[in-house]
């Protein structure tokens, strides 16, 4: 299991050193970036693994050397059942101790070789594969997180690269055989080469990073970081430019909005003197169209109070007597027409007849002067609205109506007045049905 997620991350990172050596991957300009092919090369077998051990006599450990050994095999057990085809010899016969022949090889060395450069593939890729593949060109930037990735996992995983070195050195304590079978052996082999040659391209990449630069040529990483030091420079100029003409673009908006703003103030300046204008016109206006009001409203009170003045001097006598004399003058303006003098007679016994059963009720003693009814039976004859004026009937004005209107004496305080008024009424009442009897 432990040797399983290890490949798949080292053939990752392969698979990642491939894309940054692809031309469309660009490891940056001007720049080139070794080959895994290249880098697996420069390995020398004899540098990295330790020598095979040698078979030694069968022999027994004390209890501390198979403790550690039973612990040894159970990891061995995990990684099997995981995939890891180790030499059937090194458990099958654990029971049995040295009684076991040793067998043959698992694997050919025809299978043996296939079986290698299988498992190689996932490291160095398929042949064709940078021409049939394209990826998008990526930035020093990507490049730069991509190598320091790989350096960080590199060193992550340096504790487990030791522990499969250490292991391929160690034999089974019980069949004194390796460890490893054939195929595992292979797939740890491949595993450190791909590491040492990942580390050994690393290593390159990082060569000057922390060094003076004194050399005659930076690492790659030294240039990608002057790359993006000159990106982030050029994006900081453009910025720049970007934000100056940001800064003109909203200077011309604001100085836009100001002349619009003048233009609309202006605009609204004018509009506010006309409207001024207009309400002095038609304040000038609306003050001469009052003064007119109120010198038709006096001209119009005064012929009012004219009328009035002329209709009281027509009643020269008031009291029973000068009710009868406004009845005569309306019976000689009348003496052609019975019928108009009878009606307006009818009527005007009708309302006194009223006011002297109820002379309490308002209404009966209040006569509108416009009124139709009282116009067309009594108002519109000579001596009508005077035999009212003759009876006590003053003219004024109620509840903005211009009246004929009997007061009546308050009784309570004026007793005698208010009995001659009452007397009156009678009287007046007693003259009409004498006048309508002739």
């Amino acid at each position: 299991m432990e040797l399983r997620r290890v490949e798949d991350e080292l053939k990752s990172h392969c698979k990642s050193w491939r894309d940054l050596c692809r031309p469309s991957g660009g490891a940056c300009n001007g720049d080139s970036m070794p080959t895994l092919k290249e880098l697996f090369s420069k390995l020398n077998d004899e540098d990295i693994f330790p020598p095979e051990p040698e078979e030694e006599p069968e022999d027994v450990e004390d209890d501390i050397q198979m403790k550690e050994d039973e612990k040894m095999e159970k990891e061995e057990k995990t990684d099997k059942e995981e995939g890891l085809d180790s030499d059937k010899n090194s458990t099958e016969n654990a029971t049995c101790a040295n009684s076991v022949p040793a067998s043959k090889p698992v694997l050919s060395a025809s299978e043996s070789i296939a079986f290698s450069d299988s498992i190689l593939i996932g490291y160095m890729g398929s042949e064709g594969e940078e021409e049939g593949m394209t990826d998008h060109e990526m930035t020093p930037q990507q490049i730069l997180e991509r190598l320091e990735n790989i350096k960080a996992s590199l060193t992550a995983l340096a504790p487990k690269i030791n522990k499969f070195l250490k292991r391929l050195a160690e034999k089974d304590p019980i069949t004194r055989k390796p460890r490893y079978g054939e195929k595992a052996v292979i797939r740890v082999k491949h595993a450190v080469r791909a590491y040492k040659a990942l580390e050994l391209g690393i290593s390159g990449a990082f060569q000057d990073h922390t060094k003076p630069e004194s050399t005659e040529q930076s690492s790659l990483v030294s240039n990608l970081q002057k790359q993006i030091q000159m990106q982030e420079e050029q994006m900081n100029e453009q910025r720049q430019a970007k934000q100056t003409q940001e800064q003109i673009e909203l200077e011309r908006i604001a100085n836009e909005k100001l002349l619009a703003e003048k233009r609309e103030t202006e605009q609204r300046l004018l509009e506010e003197q006309r409207l001024r204008e207009e309400e002095l016109e038609l304040s000038r206006r609306a003050e001469e169209a009052r003064r007119r009001r109120i010198e038709e409203e006096q001209l119009a009170l005064a012929a009012e109070r004219e009328a009035d003045a002329n209709l009281l001097s027509l009643v020269p006598t008031k009291g029973p007597e000068g009710v009868r004399e406004q009845i005569e003058r309306m019976r000689q303006a009348l003496k052609e027409d019975r019928a108009a003098l009878d009606v307006a007679l009818g009527s005007l016994y009708t309302l006194f007849d009223q006011i002297s059963r109820k002379p309490e009720e308002v209404s009966f003693r209040r006569v509108r002067r416009d009124h139709p009814k009282f116009n067309e039976d009594i108002g519109r004859h000579v001596g009508g609205k005077e035999v009212l004026i003759a009876a006590g009937f003053r003219l004024e004005t109620l509840d903005g109506v211009k009246c004929f209107f009997s007061r009546e004496p308050n009784i309570e305080h004026d007793m005698n007045g208010w009995s001659d008024w009452f007397d009156g009424l009678k009287k007046t009442l007693e003259v009409i049905e004498e006048e309508m009897i002739k």
